[in-house]
């Protein structure tokens, strides 16, 4: 901690030094976010001087057999709830210590690379929300694309530094963060990853059903969503069970955004008439798949609990 504090003589008391382009840079992320909030206002609501159209008509315009039904994006409601958590989380941590610095800069597991790619983020959504409601659905996919990227890479990062860093916050006193971290920033970053994941499938079998214009390729590109779906679910499944069992141990949210979104697919699809059931049938394979990993997912954590092989409350 070289630097971020000095010592009085022989004295034993620390006094640390704050770090003021970190906490800067928290502050540009809090402000990111709420711009944020305000153009996502517009988009919901247009047309208006910025937005042709309100997103969802967007999707209702191109319908595919991807497409959720329109109370599934109620699901964005949580998100920025949960990302306005962890926000207030981290500033937080600015006046609060630990043995060795201010919390926002030690332990170092907010690490300032996430509020960089943070704020990115929050400048992709909105040119995002732009892009989409032109119609151009080709340089949408690019950007929602680095949407996930600038959100999965801090959620590593998150997720590697608390495993890394929790004996500091033991020997400060400070069990309390470690839980909040795992709640609010852990869970905050997946529930927006896993939506933005989703979203980008959604966005691509858009794109392609606008370059060929047929059912069948629309059926085809829907196939192929859902197949990207299921990849999906069985890397994340292997990577929080198998691999990263310890420090993923209660990250849950994304299989509530999945459950929630495939059922949301079914209910705007299982009655149409005008498509195939192959996507239908794909569809409920999928959510089963979900349930039963899921259920899986809950015995492996209880019994991985009861043997002390995953944080626990007497040892987080």
């Amino acid at each position: 901690m070289k630097g971020n504090f000095v010592m009085e003589g022989a004295d034993v008391h620390v006094h640390f030094k704050h770090c003021w382009w970190r906490i800067l840079l928290i502050l540009c992320a809090i402000g990111a976010f709420i711009t944020t909030c305000v153009f996502n206002g517009l988009a919901s609501s247009g047309p208006n001087g910025i937005f042709k159209q309100r997103t969802g008509s967007v999707s209702d315009q191109n319908l595919t057999e991807f497409t959720p039904a329109g109370w599934t994006f109620a699901i964005w409601g949580v998100i920025y709830f949960w990302q306005a958590a962890w926000l207030l989380y981290a500033l937080s941590r600015i006046p609060r210590k630990s043995n060795t610095g201010y919390l926002y800069i030690s332990p170092n597991t907010l690490h300032f690379i996430i509020f960089i790619l943070y704020i990115l983020n929050m400048g992709l959504n909105i040119g995002w929300l732009i892009i989409w409601d032109r119609g151009s659905f080709g340089w949408s996919l690019l950007v929602i694309f680095l949407m996930f990227l600038t959100i999965i890479i801090p959620m590593i990062i998150t997720h590697i530094l608390l495993q890394r860093n929790r004996p500091l916050y033991i020997n400060s006193n400070r069990n309390a963060d470690i839980w909040l971290v795992r709640a609010f920033v852990h869970n905050g970053f997946a529930i927006y990853g896993t939506w933005l994941y989703l979203a980008m499938l959604l966005n691509l079998t858009i794109w392609i059903s606008q370059i060929y214009k047929d059912t069948q390729s629309i059926t085809n590109a829907s196939t192929a969503a859902l197949s990207l779906v299921l990849v999906g679910i069985i890397i994340y499944f292997i990577s929080e069970n198998f691999i990263f069992y310890s420090s993923m141990a209660y990250t849950y949210t994304p299989w509530f955004v999945l459950i929630f979104a495939l059922c949301g697919i079914l209910s705007k699809n299982s009655n149409r008439t005008d498509i195939p059931d192959r996507n239908k049938s794909f569809t409920l394979a999928l959510l089963i798949i979900c349930g039963v990993l899921f259920v899986i997912r809950v015995i492996l954590f209880v019994i991985r609990y009861m043997k002390r092989k995953i944080p626990t409350i007497r040892d987080p």
